[in-house]
């Protein structure tokens, strides 16, 4: 069954903001990314979901 536990996540693309959606992910959470660039949630956004399987969705 697919977690259904979701979280928002500001400031995901770098530093702290990026390192709380990381952890998340791993454990098994589906995440909102919010960030001013979005060139670096995209990345990140791919990166999660190959490595976690997770939902992601990107603000």
């Amino acid at each position: 069954m697919k977690n259904s536990q979701w979280a928002l996540v500001t400031g995901a693309s770098a530093g702290v903001g990026r390192e709380i959606a990381v952890i998340l992910a791993s454990k098994g959470w589906n995440l909102v990314l919010a960030a001013r660039s979005e060139d670096k949630l995209s990345v990140l956004k791919e990166e999660l979901i190959s490595s976690y399987a997770v939902q992601i969705e990107v603000i």
